[in-house]
Parts: structure tokens; C-alpha cells; sequence
């Protein structure tokens, strides 16, 4: 003898149902969030590892030119150095 709808088990059952429908789409929208949170976070590892290559070029073209002006300094350092030897060579 079929049960009638309208029994406790069926409604119960189709109550599951409709709960195990809902809780597939909540689930697939909480996916959908955390693809595109990820997503995001592969665009800032990207955009860190950019800045950091930047940096690091910046950080060789600064010693560059510390190095540049440390040369130079000393360039002007050693020509004052003979500067002064030739004036005492002459003015002695």
C-alpha cells in the first residue's frame, strides 16, 4: 500500500531535498568567492614579485651610482692631492 504525500516520511524526505538543493548552490557560490579570492592573491604574489625585482634593480643602479660618486670623489680627492704637490713643487 504507496504512502500518501502527506506522511510523515515523504514530506521529510523531500524536505532533505530541497535542503541538500540549497546547501549544493550555497556551495557552489562559497567556490565561486574563494576562486576569485584566489585570483586576487595570484595578482598581488604577481604585482609583490614585480615590486621586488623593481627594488632590487633600483637597489643595484643606487650602488651604481654611489659607486659613480665614491669615484669621482676620489677622483677630485686624488686631483686636489696633485694640485697641491705641483704648488709646492713650485712655490718652494
Amino acid at each position: 500500500m504507496p504512502k500518501s504525500p502527506t506522511e510523515p516520511t515523504n514530506l521529510v524526505l523531500e524536505q532533505l531535498r530541497l535542503m541538500r538543493a540549497e546547501n549544493s548552490k550555497n556551495f557552489a557560490a562559497i567556490d565561486n568567492r574563494f576562486a576569485a579570492v584566489d585570483d586576487r592573491f595570484t595578482a598581488l604574489e604577481t604585482e609583490i614579485k614585480s615590486v621586488k625585482t623593481a627594488v632590487r634593480g633600483i637597489g643595484v643602479q643606487v650602488l651604481a651610482e654611489v659607486y659613480k660618486a665614491n669615484k669621482t670623489f676620489a677622483g677630485f680627492a686624488n686631483l686636489e692631492a696633485r694640485h697641491e704637490a705641483v704648488e709646492r713643487k713650485v712655490f718652494t
